[in-house]
Formats: structure tokens, sequence, C-alpha cells
């Protein structure tokens, strides 16, 4: 399992690497002083180092891609992943002008999921550490808006209680953004 979770790993920070660091079009969304959300989170989460694998244009038109309803009123977004301790955690932070657009944004996901069927109408309400979040079960992914922002979780090879954690740190980043 270790073995396979290594060699997974390695493809896709190999992949998203390579497609970040050589697509002609890796502009930022954001503004025009080069900020992006990926500044947010910090650089490390309880022994993961923070690799950002895309960010802006490119990371809005890989989101596309993998999406079947319209994505609208993205600020900006990044696709970022922590790597360490035998452990992954990728993370989309999408910013939307507002609170209220990020949590419609968020509410439109869930019921987009339940519309969609398969294993992702199982979507249902549950916490991270005592924050109101959605979980698809079948796919052990996370989100939830915070503020402006709606955040993606997946993690691989994470306890529970580490994911809480991980959120906890997340969370307390934006709030002190």
């Amino acid at each position: 399992m270790k073995r396979k979770l290594i060699v997974i790993l390695v493809l896709s920070v190999t992949l998203l690497g390579c497609l970040n660091n050589t697509h002609p079009n890796n502009t930022h969304i954001a503004s025009s002083n080069n900020m992006s959300v990926a500044n947010i989170l910090p650089n490390k989460i309880m022994g993961m180092e923070k690799f950002v694998a895309l960010k802006g244009k490119l990371a809005l038109e890989f989101v596309k891609k993998s999406h079947i309803g319209p994505i609208k009123y993205v600020k900006d977004i990044a696709l970022v992943h922590y790597i360490g301790n035998n452990s992954m955690m990728i993370v989309w932070i999408t910013e939307y002008p507002s609170a209220k657009i990020a949590e419609n944004q968020t509410l439109l996901m869930v019921k987009g999921m339940r519309k969609y069927g398969n294993v992702w109408s199982l979507v249902n309400r549950t916490s991270l550490d005592n924050l109101r979040a959605y979980y698809i079960p079948e796919k052990n992914h996370y989100f939830f808006c915070i503020g402006k922002y709606m955040i993606y979780l997946i993690p691989i090879n994470m306890s529970k209680m580490q994911i809480d954690k991980f959120t906890e740190v997340i969370v307390r980043s934006i709030e002190n953004h």
C-alpha cells in the first residue's frame, strides 16, 4: 500500500509540476501584482510540504475539465498538494468576490452532485473541526466555504483526526489572511 501511494504521489507531482512550469498560459486570474490564492495557505502543515501544482487560469481550465456544470464568479483558484509523513492532501482553494457568492456556489455544487448521481449523489453534511462541511463518502472528499473561499479537500492516507487538524490549520490561515 505504501509503495502504491508513493508511486501515485510521484507521478501526480511530476505530471502537475510539468504542467505548471511549462504551460504557456500559466497566468494568474487574480491581480496584476502576481498574488495567488495559493499564497494564503501555509508552506507546511503537520509536517507536510506545500507544492503548488496549478494556479490561476491553468487551474481553472483543469477544474472545468473535471466538472459537468458551469463554474462561475471565480476570482482566483489554485490546486495545492501537501505531501509528507506517508500522506497527501490535495487542496483546491477557490476565491470568490464575496462570502455570499462562495456559500451559494458551495450549495450549487452540492445540488449539482446530487443531480448528477452515482457516488456524487451521496454527498452529505458533516463537520470538519466543528465547521459545516460536505462529504462524499465513496470518494473520501470534503468541501466547505470559509468567508469568500471554497476549499475542496482530497485526503490520501489520513485519519479523520488528521483531516480535522489539517482543516483547522487551513481555516486559521484563511481567517488570519
